[in-house]
């Protein structure tokens, strides 16, 4: 099949890029012609490597000329600073939101040619349901979930979404909020979960006194949460450290934090790194203190690299990966004490870390490409043989 993705922006880095890049490598794996449409580019080099199998091409390239980028004609200058049919609601929190992107993307899906579309965010999913599919089975996918969305980007999302051939989510909950919020398209929603690789590098041995975590630095992902419960047992703990990694608007507002907690040679802020196996395997605890998480990719990832996992029980990704106490502890979300309490008992505790990253470690496997991939396969063939 020829498949086409078609993301925000493949050169930056979180977790709908990573997994659609692990996805589109597993199809590439099986044999099938992969594309990925980055709406722009805005940087010279991914942050995450990418197959030379898989096709990348983007819409509209925001690099300094110098450096690669476009110029922009006077009619595009123009378009550029005109609000896109997406802005009224803020369906669309990027930068180059305009009515300049909306017809870079009306002008790619009015040409392309391919067997399968998946769009793979909300504002994308938009674009294709009000310009149309280009003739081929298209896919909305979902890495959000259907209770975050502000009641204006619901209503539009419930609206639009009965045009896609199929709306996948990835976690089941999702799925049958979906299917409850339109029963006469019920049929239309499928789950299929992120993919994440084995990670190749040797099982944590479990004896490095360091928790990590990972994501954007941003109130989503909780840190400043994960600050405060190491700050309450540091004292207590004094060969532990914390590595945070990742890159976001709240780095300042961390590294305020930690020096307000006495904590600067305790707890790193170490940048992104990508790929994050190598530095899994030199940690002893995974920490996720979302406040949110519709899926948890690092859950998952640390699992992978043999590390128990404690994280928070929001909804939804955390308590459908999660079982508490067989193979992660999930604890109370936006609670110091209570993330205090579970991280004491890991790092007590080394045969309870031994027990739950073995555990954790076969659910990981659950998730690897080569199982999920085949999902998406079996989907897209019994949506192509419906239109034949």
């Amino acid at each position: 099949m020829r498949i086409t993705f078609l993301v925000r922006n493949i050169w930056g880095i979180g977790g709908t890029i990573k997994t659609t890049l692990n996805t589109a490598e597993a199809l590439a794996d099986q044999g099938h012609e992969v594309t990925i449409a980055s709406c722009v580019r805005h940087k010279n080099e991914s942050d995450f490597a990418i197959d030379p199998r898989i096709r990348v091409l983007s819409l509209w390239d925001v690099r300094d000329p110098s450096e690669g980028g476009e110029r922009l004609s006077v009619p595009d200058k123009i378009s550029r600073r005109l609000p896109s049919f997406l802005d009224k609601d803020e369906v669309n929190n990027m930068g180059e939101s305009s009515k300049l992107l909306d017809r870079r993307v009306k002008r790619f899906l009015r040409r392309l040619d391919t067997d399968v579309l998946v769009s793979t965010q909300v504002s994308l999913n938009l674009y294709v349901a009000q310009y149309g599919g280009p003739g081929c089975v298209t896919v909305a996918q979902e890495h959000l979930y259907l209770d975050k969305y502000k009641p204006p980007v619901r209503e539009r999302i419930l609206a639009n979404y009965h045009r896609f051939d199929a709306v996948v989510t990835i976690t089941e909950t999702d799925a049958e909020h979906y299917r409850k919020a339109m029963p006469e398209h019920a049929d239309l929603v499928e789950c299929i979960p992120n993919a994440i690789p084995p990670n190749p590098n040797e099982a944590a041995d479990l004896t490095e006194p360091v928790i990590m975590t990972a994501g954007r630095l941003t109130g989503m992902k909780g840190f400043d949460v994960l600050i405060e419960a190491f700050a309450r047992i540091a004292d207590r703990f004094p060969e532990w450290r914390v590595r945070i990694y990742g890159r976001g608007g709240d780095r300042a507002k961390l590294h305020r934090l930690i020096g307000e907690r006495g904590l600067k040679d305790r707890i790193e802020l170490m940048g992104p790194v990508a790929p994050l196996d190598a530095e899994w395997s030199r940690a002893s605890i995974a920490a996720i203190p979302s406040r949110f998480e519709p899926f948890g990719l690092v859950i998952v990832e640390a699992m992978a690299a043999g590390l128990p996992v404690v994280c928070t029980a929001v909804k939804h990704g955390p308590i459908e990966i999660v079982e508490n106490e067989v193979n992660g502890l999930l604890v109370k979300p936006k609670s110091p004490r209570v993330l205090a309490e579970a991280l004491t008992r890991l790092m007590d505790d080394a045969e309870l870390r031994r027990r739950l990253a073995g555990a954790g470690k076969a659910t990981a496997v659950r998730y690897e490409p080569d199982r999920v991939v085949g999902r998406h396969v079996e989907l897209f063939e019994r949506l192509l043989a419906g239109r034949s």
